[in-house]
């Protein structure tokens, strides 16, 4: 019977004094610090720095070009929370290297499916945004992109108009959190 102190050695490794293990295992690891960073690849969105030399941002509201009032306050705070959470470059409120802003241009309902009666029972919500970001020392346009879309789409709840109005709130804020991670992944993937 095995002492349960003892571990198992895995498959194909002998016990001894593990001198001539330790060094293949530390020329293993050494190869492969040595040669991945060296082949390019990252993981897309998570280049690890801003473009232009950015290193400190600062994200005020987006302007709201629509009639739907605070959807231009859910998707800011998704931008910064997103930005923070990447840690990739620091969110401050002032002095900041570059500005991210922009606006919400379109906030649009589409009815996309019906009952048999013919009463809306799902709307998709579309929203455009545009969006840059722009190095203060000098004012060029770093990255930019006019025409973000995306959708969600949510039930209508005909019983219950609380229920569709969270419904909507929901699907703003779920678009939101998404399109802020495509705007951050947007002005990294080139760089």
């Amino acid at each position: 019977m095995r002492n349960r102190s003892q571990k198992l050695a895995p498959a194909g490794f002998k016990r001894g004094s593990g001198v001539g293990s330790q060094k293949f295992l530390f020329c293993i690891l050494y190869s492969i610090f040595c040669i991945l960073p060296s082949c390019g690849y990252h993981i897309a969105g998570k280049g690890g720095s801003m473009p232009g030399n950015v290193a400190t941002i600062t994200i005020p509201f987006l302007k709201n070009q629509t009639q739907k009032p605070d959807v231009e306050t859910i998707v800011t705070t998704a931008l910064v929370d997103e930005f923070v959470k990447s840690g990739i470059v620091k969110v401050v409120e002032e002095n900041a290297d570059a500005v991210i802003s922009g606006a919400v241009t379109s906030y649009d309902l589409t009815p996309v499916s019906f009952n048999k009666n013919d009463v809306i029972q799902e709307y998709r919500l579309t929203i455009k945004i545009e969006v840059s970001l722009v190095r203060k020392s000098d004012g060029k346009i770093v990255w930019q992109d006019k025409n973000i879309t995306d959708y969600e789409d949510f039930k209508v709840t005909t019983t219950d108009i609380n229920a569709t109005k969270t419904a909507e709130l929901d699907a703003v804020k779920k678009m939101a959190k998404d399109t802020a991670r495509l705007i951050k992944e947007r002005i990294l993937e080139d760089f």
